[in-house]
């Protein structure tokens, strides 16, 4: 009976263990998850710690490296490249960096003998947007409008994304594409726009759609080719007159 029931006892212990082992593992998981936090090259980012305990020692750090260090009842020691550019709460924790470069980003540790576990952030430090490029051409009687960013511009392209805004029927605000499509049909005065935004950033560039038709020259071939019979009508009727003012 004892044997029969060793491998039931067996399975439960094993899935207890493994039901502890998982909670463990979504317990570490929340605790070493890094907040995100995003800030703009040239301006300030803060590091909120939200501790409701008071904090006694504060030690933050940038990967390995140290940023700043306050112990209890001491001065803190601000490490390069932060000196001159950071700002810390001793009292919460927080620490707010000014003057952003894209060399700031990383992923910041906060750590406290007042709290239990430590607290990160994943810093991405954006460049601000520039103006995004719209090309357009006509194809099939539909005008296809393209937005486009700068090559120059490197500062995390894939988190930028797309939106219109088309007053026109057969086109909806919003559209997440970088591609808009309009038929040749529609009132080809209005304008529309494009606009590239990121977490923190947004540009916009706008295009009048009557731009990406060819123009109609008929008229002015007809105006072309008129003018050069109007020269000669103009030149028999003056020889005409001219040579009968002769004969008088």
């Amino acid at each position: 009976m004892a044997a029969a029931s060793a491998p039931g006892l067996a399975a439960g212990v094993l899935g207890a263990f493994c039901l502890v082992l998982w909670f463990d593992v979504i317990s570490c998981e929340q605790l070493s998850s890094a907040q995100s936090v995003f800030g703009v090259v040239n301006k300030s980012v803060t590091f909120l710690t939200a501790s409701s305990t008071p904090i006694k020692d504060i030690l933050w750090k940038k990967g390995k490296d140290k940023v700043v260090e306050k112990e209890e009842n001491l001065d803190e020691s601000v490490y390069p490249p932060f000196r001159e550019r950071i700002l810390l709460n001793i009292v919460t924790g927080d620490l707010t960096i000014f003057n952003l470069s894209s060399s700031d980003e990383d992923e910041y540790e906060f750590e406290s003998t007042s709290i239990k576990d430590s607290i990160k952030f994943s810093l991405t430090v954006f460049e601000p947007l520039p103006s995004p490029t719209l090309n357009c051409t006509l194809i099939n009687e539909t005008v296809i409008v393209q937005c486009g960013i700068p090559e120059v511009y490197s500062s995390h392209r894939d988190l930028i994304t797309y939106s219109w805004y088309c007053p026109l029927a057969g086109c909806e605000d919003g559209l997440e594409s970088s591609i808009l499509h309009v038929k040749k049909e529609n009132d080809l005065s209005q304008e529309i726009q494009c606009t590239i935004s990121n977490a923190l950033l947004n540009s916009t560039s706008s295009l009048v759609l009557r731009t990406c038709v060819p123009a109609d020259h008929s008229r002015h071939r007809y105006v072309l080719l008129a003018v050069p019979l109007l020269v000669i009508v103009l030149i028999v009727v003056f020889l005409g007159a001219f040579q009968r003012w002769r004969a008088e």
